[in-house]
């Protein structure tokens, strides 16, 4: 009796091995069919995102499927990124990286297994850059291992969870060394990368260079990220936020072996589209400034555009990409505009273009320049609102008048800042007696209040020096005073003289 349940639980637990392996058999089979579907599709988009990027800049970008070698449970790809015209300082470089892809079968691929990763997918993808003549020298710097590999689990919804990773760099010769901890980025898309999460991360690097003259410098940068949470618009590119940091950085220079300290670096970039138009904001903050030892203070800007017509946009910069060489041969020149032979209908595009972009009335703004010491902060703010005037070929000084629609900035300058900035000049100079440091310091700061109201370009509020502008509908307040854009000018014009008798 015993025997008969023994046989009939083995016979159990075989049917299931047998039911398993057949599932993965034709799991595997199914992937082995799908699988070039698949990369091409990824390759397309990958490509297409890559050029949207890279629109209005010389540099192109290209991955191309070499090869691909499927068997029952297992595929091997090979891919070429060609990268032409890639500016490295004022060199133009065009090169080739070659990768291998080891591709798992799903729905079960050993790696994830080993890894408790239990979810059925269609794929697992490894795959690495070969080495060859180009890239030899990259992996004697990272000891022989791939320089750049990474992990894409390919799922049947075709979503995809990634992993990509930038191997850790030991260099040094005559004195001079360089040691990079590496990089790793990991992400998830959903269906066609509709949506896209990604976050990184790096302990840093540290760079020690001695020139011939045995001058050192030394940068040390710790604490990396990057996080973004992007969505693809019907236009082809991602909005969304997108933010990187660094925690640390210290730089050593000079003959005298200066230090400087930075902390909390920060540049958080946010995209939005609504509709067919988009709204960009970019914060650039630093938490700390330390120099020889001194705290200098913390800075903060904010830049955003609004109301940005995109397919206008697109098609200007499409255009100006068309005539990127003559553009840069003119810069070359130090020439301004370059003289464009350009048709009558390449002409009437372009200035079709320019004026659906001004029609949305777009706005650019400074939101924010701000500078804090111990004792103060300072802020400035700009703004102008543009829109599109009834023709482009009117006289300049109507153009302008119809071109913008309101103009506005604020500057607002701490008293006690200016105290704490002329005592930081006074201790770099040398200056050791704190009573004359002191009185230097309190000083500075009524100059800057006492000559700027002296020439009506400001005002003192509390301990502020404040000047505010506004222009609107050709006429303009500045600091409550309101007169023409002309008498503005003059204004302007006889201070700036006044300065320059007095430096004189």
């Amino acid at each position: 009796m015993e025997a008969k349940q023994f046989m009939k639980k083995s016979t159990g637990v075989l049917g299931l091995a047998v039911v398993v392996a057949a599932a993965c058999t034709a799991g595997a089979w199914y992937t082995g069919k799908q699988l070039p579907g698949v990369l091409e599709t990824t390759i397309a988009e990958s490509n297409a995102q890559t050029k949207q990027a890279l629109l209005g800049m010389e540099t192109t970008m290209e991955l191309q499927l070499v090869s691909l070698d499927s068997r029952l449970f297992s595929s091997t790809a090979k891919y070429r990124l060609k990268v032409q015209n890639l500016q490295v300082g004022e060199e133009s470089k065009s090169f080739e990286l070659n990768f291998v892809d080891q591709i798992e079968h799903g729905p079960f691929p050993l790696s994830r297994v080993k890894a408790l990763k239990l979810m059925p997918v269609m794929a697992a993808s490894h795959y690495a850059l070969e080495k060859d003549a180009a890239t030899a020298d990259w992996f004697a710097l990272t000891k022989d291992v791939s320089p750049l590999q990474g992990q894409v689990a390919y799922g049947y919804d075709r979503s995809m969870d990634s992993a990509f990773q930038v191997a850790p760099i030991e260099w040094s010769k005559d004195g001079s060394s360089l040691k990079f901890s590496g990089f790793e980025v990991s992400g998830h898309g959903n269906e066609g990368a509709e949506h896209v999460q990604l976050t990184g991360q790096s302990a840093g690097l540290s760079l020690n260079l001695v020139d011939p003259d045995s001058k050192v410098l030394k940068v040390e940068i710790k604490g990396l990220s990057l996080t973004g949470d992007m969505t693809k618009t019907p236009f082809g590119f991602y909005v969304g936020k997108m933010d990187m940091a660094v925690a640390d950085t210290v730089a050593t220079f000079g003959d005298e072996q200066k230090v400087l300290a930075l902390k909390g670096l920060a540049q958080n970039n946010e995209y939005k589209n609504d509709g067919d138009k988009l709204s960009v904001r970019m914060e650039y903050k630093v938490a700390d400034i330390n120099f020889d030892g001194k705290a200098i203070g913390a800075g903060e800007m904010v830049w955003s555009l609004k109301r940005l017509d995109i397919p206008a946009m697109q098609a200007l910069i499409g255009w100006y990409q068309s005539r990127l060489p003559e553009f840069q041969k003119a810069a070359a020149e130090g020439e301004g505009m370059p003289d464009l032979a350009m048709t009558e209908a390449e002409t009437a595009q372009v200035r079709s273009d320019v004026q659906r972009l001004l029609a949305a009335k777009p706005q650019i703004a400074l939101e924010n320049l701000s500078f804090k010491t111990a004792n103060g902060e300072s802020r400035f703010n700009f703004s102008v609102d543009l829109a599109n005037p009834s023709s482009l070929e009117l006289p300049p000084q109507e153009l302008y008048k119809q071109l913008i629609t309101q103009l506005q900035s604020k500057l607002s300058l701490s008293k006690p800042m200016i105290g704490d900035l002329a005592t930081l000049q006074a201790q770099f100079e040398g200056q050791t007696d704190a009573a004359i440091v002191s009185q230097q310091a309190a000083q500075a700061g009524e100059m800057v209040s006492m000559m700027a109201v002296q020439s009506q370009m400001a005002k003192v509020e509390g301990n502020d020096i404040v000047t505010t502008l506004h222009y609107a509908d050709g006429m303009v307040d500045f600091n409550g005073q309101k007169m023409t854009v002309e008498q503005f000018a003059s204004v302007i014009m006889a201070n700036a003289s006044a300065m320059q008798a007095t430096g004189g």
